[in-house]
């Protein structure tokens, strides 16, 4: 009897620890508060559907995957937190000095609320971009959904056309492209 009184206080005792652990992990990320549903850096949880092992031998979440969409992501977390799923993607830079996130960071973040919709099912109350030095919430609005998706249509239009044009004036975003070899509008 003693034995299993002991085995439950160690039962107690670990799952205090790993919540502990867990709240540890989260303010040192900045997550949101929320239980920890997906994890792509790293230390995958597996809630969502199992892990993987991928290519260079790393066990990892599986991607969310909506046919519905034709769209294929992997948040960097999503936490279920009051009033739905918060997907939270990590930059390694910093904020733009005005405060706002960048276009593009915020269109990926969109992706990944319209992911969490139609593979989850869940609702989506907001988003959190993690800069470097600070961190910003993107409310996930009807209007940012409507973007969202008719970016996803462009997407689409543009993998389909026989000549897409280049969409930018910034000789900087060209040196850096993977296409700018093969491209006949490259500015650098």
């Amino acid at each position: 009897m003693i034995w299993l009184v002991l085995l439950l206080c160690l039962l107690i005792l670990a799952a205090a620890t790993a919540a502990t652990a867990a709240r540890r992990e989260a303010r040192r990320t900045g997550l949101p508060a929320g239980a920890l549903l997906y994890s792509d850096t790293g230390r995958p949880v597996g809630r969502i559907a199992p892990t993987e092992v991928g290519a260079e031998g790393v066990r990892q979440e599986r991607p969310l995957v909506s046919s519905l969409l034709g769209l294929v992501g992997r948040p960097d977390y999503l936490i279920e937190a009051e009033g739905g799923v918060v997907p939270v993607e990590i930059k390694s830079t910093a904020c733009p000095a005005d405060g706002r996130p960048y276009d593009s960071h915020v269109a990926q973040l969109a992706a990944y609320c319209l992911l969490v919709e139609d593979v989850l099912g869940e609702p989506v109350p907001f988003g959190v971009i993690r800069y470097r030095d600070r961190e910003v919430r993107v409310e996930y609005t009807d209007e940012l959904r409507e973007h969202a998706l008719a970016l996803l249509e462009e997407m689409r239009a543009a993998r389909d056309a026989e000549e897409v044009h280049r969409s930018h004036d910034d000789p900087r975003r060209c040196a850096g492209c993977s296409m700018r070899d093969v491209c006949t509008e490259a500015l650098a």
